[in-house]
């Protein structure tokens, strides 16, 4: 709640400074201005409030959300509009997340530790990755400054994977083993939305919600194990899953195992929307 309150009132102060002279539109020829609504060439950074039914950051929940609100937390996906036409937007989602990390060590000879046949080392590493794109546009039928209704479609893509290498290394023994787990998500959606500008601020305040699916296609686990123990060398491969259809949990291996989830639902995807808006046009 704090974080918010700070984010509104950010928005607010640096909207009645450093953005003042923002294009605005007169109702008519006899009217004052009633707000600072954009026009072709403007762009908006965009905060999303999620109300209900998101979904991760990466797209991998089981629901039919797309992508969860932007409100400055890690993992959000960042936003943004630029108005091609005054009555034509683009948007855009974008999320980028890599994480490696790596550990090397050499087991204690002590009395005091177990160390199971002479271990000299113990290695392993972990590399995950997630990347979203999620290109949209909208159709905006209002020209009043201070109220705006719009309709439009999102794509999303999401690419993901999580690797892990274990390996145990000793006087008599090497064994290797590695996990990938790869994700692929394919979502689209629907959605109806309004705006509403606030005073002469370049800064409007709606609400955004409509249909939105979801396909999410891996998410197993393949593993793969290589064992050479005094000379005999083995090695293995299967496949594994933390959860079944049914959502219980499965601690079976397969040799083989295909995987893909479906989902979809209205008002997967209703949102709080704050926009900040700014020039965007060079020489302006």
């Amino acid at each position: 709640m704090k974080k918010r309150i700070l984010l509104f009132g950010l928005l607010f102060v640096a909207g009645s400074t450093a953005f003042a002279q923002l294009t605005t539109r007169e109702n008519d020829a006899t009217t004052v201005n009633l707000g600072a609504r954009p026009q072709a060439g403007d762009a908006a950074l965009v905060f999303n409030i999620p109300v209900d039914g998101q979904g991760n950051g990466d797209g991998t929940n089981a629901g039919a959300g797309l992508f969860d609100g932007n409100l400055l937390s890690s993992g959000d996906v960042l936003t943004y509009k630029y108005y091609r036409d005054n009555d034509v937007v683009y948007r855009v989602g974008v999320r980028l997340q890599a994480t490696n990390a790596t550990t090397k060590g050499t087991p204690a000879d002590s009395s005091f530790f177990f160390n199971p046949g002479n271990l000299d080392e113990f290695n392993t590493k972990n590399n995950s990755r997630a990347y979203v794109l999620a290109p949209g546009i909208e159709k905006h039928f209002t020209s009043s400054n201070v109220f705006d209704v719009y309709m439009g479609a999102d794509v999303m893509l999401g690419f993901g994977r999580n690797k892990t290498i274990t390996e145990v290394l000793g006087e008599d023994i090497t064994d290797v083993t590695i996990r990938t787990t790869p994700t692929r998500i394919l979502g689209l959606g629907a959605f109806t939305g309004f705006n509403v500008f606030i005073a002469q601020l370049p800064v409007s305040v709606g609400l955004e919600y409509g249909l939105s699916a979801k396909w999410i296609f891996g998410g197993k686990t393949k593993v793969e194990r290589e064992l050479d123990a005094g000379g005999d060398t083995e090695s293995a491969e299967w496949f594994e899953q933390d959860a079944d259809a049914n959502g219980n949990i499965d601690a079976l291996n397969y040799s083989k195992l295909s995987r893909r989830q479906f989902f979809m639902d209205t008002n997967h995807n209703v949102r709080l929307v704050i926009c900040f808006y700014f020039n965007s046009r060079s020489g302006s």
